[in-house]
């Protein structure tokens, strides 16, 4: 265990949108955190790290880290390579924290948990949605009761990305694209941090882009074992929006629209340090509306967003061994559910998700 109070030292592994835009900036504003290094081979990629974050070394693979003292990693890079550079890492002993998806299917994610516990690691999934304004926001209401007994969940994520050379529109799903692989893990992790277990899934997979390389749509239907029926949908071909969370139960309903405003504050610049008390605070205009089953109507102050709170919890885990924020046993959960997903858009059949 660590005991010093000096900020922890981590690397993020791949610069790419995922490093650049979300992580480096994150690590680097939390203060029990120190970005001392990004590990990337890409010459360009290399001048931009020099440029925003002059003070860390750039360097070209994982093995170069403990040897300057690093103690843990974000894995950032190519979805289909998370698994293997995540046991890279545990097994030069340092902490990794692996972004969505945390491998591409559920035998993957139980060799990387099972490897991090001999290894006797930090293995910490990226979840970051669990800290969105607009989840929070329906979690308060929940755990006060105000929405009833919830029957019906529907949650989606509309976007319009047109088709580029990356990776991620046209590789295969086996190495790791595609719409599911990409906002699947965020959907399906948030429907069972609210609701549980799933029983059954029955799931759509559609490719409408041409030249893509894996699905850029789909919809899953999840039964839960509780009763809640789950509706987690998204696309890259979707020009137009619909709301982002609808949930109904009995004795309310609670829509919002928009999408939470963290991942704009990072794409303009901004983190956490830039921005203070004001990270994550939603505008009026993006709250959401409590319909009562009388019809009244409510409008509903957002929860603040908390991204800002993950990398902190991190170094928490790392230094004190505090519990992790996201547990890797919750990672496994929702590939086995994505693994239904795909098995039931093949059968184009229900399938039962073993418990």
């Amino acid at each position: 265990m660590i005991t010093s109070t000096n900020p922890v030292r981590w690397a993020v592994a791949g610069f790419g949108s995922g490093g650049r835009i979300f992580h480096a900036p994150l690590v680097d504003a939390a203060p029990s955190m120190q970005l001392v290094a990004v590990v990337t081979s890409n010459s360009e990629r290399r001048r931009l790290v020099r440029q925003s974050y002059p003070d860390a070394s750039v360097v070209a693979n994982l093995a170069e880290l403990a040897a300057m003292g690093v103690q843990g990693v974000t894995i950032s890079t190519p979805s289909g390579t998370h698994a293997a550079l995540a046991a890279t890492a545990l097994d030069l002993g340092l902490a990794v924290v692996v972004d969505k998806p945390f491998a591409l299917d559920e035998a993957s994610a139980a060799g990387l948990v099972e490897l991090a516990l001999l290894r006797r690691g930090v293995l910490i999934p990226f979840q970051n949605r669990r800290w969105d304004s607009d989840f929070r926001t329906i979690e308060k209401l929940i755990d006060q009761g105000v929405l009833g007994r919830v029957f019906r969940f529907a949650s989606r994520i509309d976007r319009f990305r047109p088709i580029t050379s990356g990776w991620s529109a046209t590789g295969s799903a086996a190495e790791g694209g595609g719409a599911l692989h990409d906002l699947g893990p965020h959907l399906v992790d948030q429907a069972l941090q609210l609701f549980g277990p799933v029983a059954t899934v029955y799931a759509e997979l559609s490719t409408f882009r041409s030249g893509s390389g894996a699905d850029d749509d789909f919809q899953l239907s999840l039964r839960h074992v509780g009763g809640v029926l789950s509706t987690l949908s998204a696309g890259k071909a979707s020009a137009a929006q619909g709301p982002r969370f609808l949930v109904n139960g009995s004795t309310s309903g609670f829509v919002i629209d928009g999408f939470d405003v963290q991942e704009s504050q990072l794409k303009a610049g901004y983190s956490p340090r830039d921005l203070g008390e004001t990270w994550g605070v939603e505008p009026p205009s993006a709250y959401g509306r409590l319909v009562r089953t009388d019809g009244t109507t409510i409008v509903v102050p957002s929860e603040r967003g908390r991204w800002d709170s993950f990398y902190p919890a991190v170094a928490a885990t790392v230094r004190d061994q505090a519990p992790a924020p996201v547990q890797g046993a919750e990672a496994i959960l929702t590939a086995r559910v994505l693994d239904a997903a795909r098995q039931s858009a093949l059968s184009g059949s229900v399938v039962k998700v073993q418990q």
